[in-house]
């Protein structure tokens, strides 16, 4: 569960992104700038560090994300290094990603399979998992070999495991019970 500080953050901008109506492109730029920040852990250092001056970390912001965001994801990561809460921009993020799915009507289902999808069958999976969701769906798609075949379908709390893995686990479990009973 995200902290109060990510959930005040986060708030904070889905209220922005409301009234501006650009919730899906801050989405989108503050996704990207948070990969920036967590592929690059030495700029988050440095945006932290009490020896390096306020100006200088706005000033190293600016060379970085000036002029390729949006004014508002960028006041964002200026005013999160003021307040020396850059460390918290990835579950900030995160915490945002879920409100704005959340108000837009958009559930983020995960699909793992043995084998990657065709384009067919993950169109039709989309079609069946919006009407089962009753909600616009984005779809994030794994591959994991050991499931065998079949596939594990998640969406927040719920899971529906139909892997061949699964079943063969079951009917193993089921065997051992009826030779040990």
């Amino acid at each position: 569960m995200a902290g109060s500080v990510e959930k005040v953050y986060a708030r904070a901008l889905l209220e922005i992104a409301s009234e501006d109506k650009n919730a899906g492109e801050l989405d989108e730029e503050l996704n990207a700038a948070a990969g920036i920040f967590s592929d690059n852990p030495e700029l988050t250092k440095a945006l932290s560090a009490p020896t390096i001056t306020e100006k200088e970390k706005l000033t190293l912001l600016e060379n970085i994300f000036g002029g390729r965001i949006s004014e508002t994801a960028f006041n964002f990561l200026c005013v999160l290094t003021e307040k020396n809460r850059i460390k918290h921009l990835v579950p900030i993020v995160k915490e945002f990603r879920k409100g704005y799915y959340e108000m837009s009507g958009i559930s983020e289902v995960t699909v793992t399979t043995a084998v990657p999808l065709k384009a067919q069958a993950r169109e039709k999976l989309t079609e069946k998992l919006q009407k089962m969701y009753g909600s616009r769906i984005i779809l994030v798609e794994k591959t994991d070999p050991s499931i065998v075949g079949g596939m594990i379908v998640s969406c927040g709390d719920s899971m529906l495991d139909d892997s061949v893995k699964t079943k063969l686990e079951n009917m193993h479990k089921q065997i051992k019970d009826m030779i040990a009973g």
